[in-house]
């Protein structure tokens, strides 16, 4: 465990409510930056050392989680343009500690099965393979990693690809083929698939692009026939795309579900998925939240509906800069705009989604997604939250413009 401690105090001419808005900031990067075990802020209340005003620590698994977080692009640009101006004196320590902080009560010990680790990719048939490249490098930021006359593979950051994008020239809108998902070690690979044996379903073999970059895994479907990949270590690169605007992670998939009440039971018995929300609503259905171990608010989200579909895939952006330029991107080529800015009250998360059927889902872009504490991620209960829109977006004007969705 790596502890970094950093003390502070502001240039004394610095306006109160410029103070604000850089700890104001500084208490989103939990959510910024996932390798975040824990973070505390606060003013100084020291009586005998009032050299520092403020004072926060951070924690890491280990050294390399540290350096990606300080080397990371969005945290030398907040240094740069936001810390250094403002910024008097500060002294940081980093350490190791043999144990982590625990500023309240330990995390429980953890006796469920363990679910995935996280989203590694999406496959998706299209009917314009050369325009849906354009799509996803132009308009969400990945970068191009692979390409045949077949498929091309698409990556946002060390993954080997978040999308993988398969040419069918007889479809007139794109088609959900697979979702790929990690593993934290080959007993949780193992576990899953007995879990997934005594359900019942059938295991398959992977894909043979999927199978050439991990080293074991295996698929299955889940009980709305949607292909699940789950590979553990996943082949990767050293480091992210060398472009400034793109995303971090694929963050999860919402699927539509008419097997709602199977499908629930599929991924939180079986597979291992824990319940973070569940949002009720009267005559339009009911949605489900849930995370895997990466601690996402939400890896995958299922809602009830007439029929099964792939509604969106969620792309967590640099910086809310990032998502607003994406946007411009959308208006410039004349992108449809699914569902403008909205604030997602549950993840908090601030978010957009572009649309246009031939290449996927609607992608939602998207800025600050919430990731739970070790704590929290064995310990929080889900909430039953009404259906009123202001639950999934508190920037919505009332509670009765559903069509706005």
């Amino acid at each position: 465990m790596i502890r970094h401690v950093l003390a502070f105090r502001f240039k004394p001419d610095v306006p109160a409510e410029t103070v604000e808005a850089v700890l104001a900031e500084l208490e989103t990067f939990p959510s910024r930056y996932p390798q975040m075990r824990s973070f505390v802020l606060g003013p100084n209340i020291s009586q005998r050392d009032t050299r520092m005003s403020h004072v926060f620590t951070i924690e890491f698994d280990d050294e390399d989680d540290l350096k990606s977080y300080l080397n990371s692009k969005s945290h030398e640009t907040f240094v740069r343009e936001r810390w250094r101006p403002v910024i008097d004196q500060q002294t940081i320590v980093t350490l190791e500690a043999s144990s982590p902080f625990r500023s309240e009560n330990p995390v429980p010990e953890i006796n469920r099965p363990r679910g995935p680790y996280g989203i590694q990719f999406a496959r998706l048939a299209t009917p314009a393979l050369d325009e849906a490249i354009e799509f996803y490098t132009y308009l969400v930021g990945l970068q191009l990693e692979a390409r045949t006359d077949e498929y091309a593979q698409l990556r946002a950051d060390k993954e080997h690809h978040s999308i993988e994008l398969v040419s069918d020239p007889s479809l007139t809108m794109f088609q959900p083929l697979a979702i790929g998902l990690s593993v934290e070690s080959e007993e949780v690979l193992d576990d899953l698939e007995k879990r997934l044996r005594t359900e019942g379903a059938e295991i398959l073999p992977l894909h043979e692009r999927t199978a050439a970059i991990v080293t074991r895994g295996f698929a299955t479907k889940d009980p709305n026939g949607l292909t699940l990949e789950f590979g553990y270590e996943y082949q990767e690169y050293a480091e992210p795309p060398m472009l400034e605007y793109r995303p971090l992670d694929l963050v999860h998939p919402f699927l539509s579900t008419d097997r709602y009440e199977e499908s629930l039971h599929f991924y939180l018995d079986v597979l291992g998925f824990q319940a973070s929300d569940f949002v009720m609503t009267p005559g339009r259905g009911t949605s489900a939240f849930i995370r895997s171990e990466d601690r996402y608010h939400h890896s995958v989200a299922l809602r009830r509906d007439n029929s099964f579909f792939l509604a969106h895939l969620c792309f967590r952006m640099k910086s809310l800069d990032h998502v607003m330029r994406g946007r411009a991107k959308a208006l410039y080529k004349n992108v449809e705009i699914a569902s403008d800015i909205v604030n997602h009250s549950a993840s908090t998360s601030i978010a957009f989604y572009l649309y246009d059927e031939r290449f996927g889902p609607r992608i939602e872009l998207c800025d600050g997604h919430r990731v739970f504490t070790p704590e929290e991620h064995e310990t929080h209960k889900a909430r039953r939250m009404s259906g009123d829109p202001r639950n999934i977006d508190v920037w919505r004007a009332a509670a009765d413009d559903w069509e706005r969705f």
